[in-house]
C-alpha cells in the first residue's frame, strides 16, 4: 500500500509516494513518484502507454488542446490546476520502462 511522504530539502518541502517493503528482515521504503511541492497537484504524474503514445500524436500534430490534457487527465483519476498550467512535458524512463507526464506551474508573485 503506497502513501505520501513529506521531505525537506534545501529549505523546501516536497511530497512523494513512496511504499514500504521488507527484504531480509528489513523494511525498505520504495519511491514510486514524485508529487511536487503540492500533493494535491502532483507535477509528475505517470501514464500508460496508450495514453502516452495519444499524447505524442496530438502533440505532433498541433492539435491538443489543454482541455483534451485536462479532460483526460480527470478520466484517469488525476487532479490538475487548470487556470496555472504553463507547461507540459511526456517522458520515457528506459531503465523503469515507464512513461509520465510533468506539469509545469505558473509561478505565483507575492
Amino acid at each position: 500500500m503506497t502513501f505520501i511522504r513529506k521531505i525537506k530539502q534545501r529549505g523546501k518541502i516536497y511530497y512523494a509516494e513512496v511504499e514500504n517493503q521488507w527484504i531480509d528482515g528489513k523494511c525498505v521504503q520504495k519511491h514510486i513518484r514524485s508529487l511536487g511541492t503540492d500533493p494535491e497537484h502532483p507535477t509528475n504524474i505517470q501514464i500508460e502507454p496508450t495514453h502516452f503514445s495519444y499524447l505524442s500524436l496530438r502533440l505532433m500534430q498541433g492539435s491538443l488542446t489543454p482541455n483534451d490534457l485536462f479532460e483526460m487527465l480527470e478520466n484517469m483519476g488525476q487532479p490538475v490546476k487548470k487556470e496555472d498550467l504553463k507547461r507540459l512535458g511526456i517522458h520515457y524512463d528506459f531503465e523503469k520502462k515507464t512513461y509520465s507526464i510533468s506539469l509545469s506551474y505558473k509561478k505565483n508573485s507575492k
